[in-house]
């Protein structure tokens, strides 16, 4: 089942989100520097490779900060990364901090980005949630209490809906294989779920080891994370 969640509700759930955000806020109307997630999907479904100026002026970025030309698979890992942690993180804040799972619609998410190339706000339209019922209406399927896990997995499907159509063709012009590119959405999902426990005051311990790569490794002075699939 689903419902569209009332407008004020909407708004008490993003500026809650935004308060336990630790890098990135949460902004209820777009601008003219908003890069709308249904833009991006609907492009991408079209054959076109929309998210290309961002690798482009990624590598662009990092080369002149490291002097260095840098291998097309680096920002392509970070942009990767970054989009798929836009989607990841209102869905997995919404669940753990007990609110259900609460997804925005693809026309009312977006996201800007901050001077270093990386998201900083994401936007979403407090009009263009809707809140889905996990299996058989558990009431208590929210935070960590009975029936969280399902929750989680019902707001994991709606993350990977709103991903899949850019992840499946995303970055032609780079060799990347399916376990990177699907890995990387595994791993910010997971990520995502891990922050949003922090922000609830659940112990999370050391984080776990990825699945994907980043590729930080090949940049000048730079080492592999300590969750780094290479054995950092």
């Amino acid at each position: 089942m689903s419902e569209p969640v009332p407008q004020a509700a909407g708004r008490a759930l993003l500026m809650r989100i935004d308060r336990a955000l630790p890098f990135t806020t949460v902004v209820t109307a777009g601008s003219d520097a908003t890069v709308w997630c249904a833009d991006v999907t609907s492009r991408a479904r079209a054959g076109e490779d929309p998210l290309r100026p961002w690798r482009d002026a990624l590598q662009g970025q990092q080369e002149r900060m490291h002097g260095v030309p840098v291998p097309p698979h680096v920002p392509a890992a970070f942009v990767l990364q970054w989009w798929c942690e836009v989607v990841a993180t209102p869905l997995a804040y919404a669940v753990r901090l007990g609110e259900g799972v609460v997804v925005p619609d693809a026309g009312g998410l977006g996201f800007e980005l901050a001077p270093g190339l990386h998201p900083h706000r994401i936007v979403v339209d407090p009009d263009r949630l809707t809140r889905l019922s996990p299996p058989e209406g558990d009431a208590g399927a929210t935070a960590h209490g009975a029936g969280a896990e399902a929750a989680l997995e019902l707001a994991r499907t709606a993350y990977l809906g709103l991903v899949e159509d850019v992840v499946r063709d995303f970055a032609p012009d780079v060799v990347m294989g399916s376990r990177q590119r699907w890995g990387v959405v595994d791993d910010m999902w997971q990520t995502a779920v891990r922050l949003a426990d922090g922000a609830a005051g659940v112990s999370v311990g050391p984080a776990p080891r990825r699945v994907s790569c980043c590729f930080i490794y090949a940049l000048p002075g730079m080492r592999e994370c300590a969750s780094c699939p290479r054995g950092g």
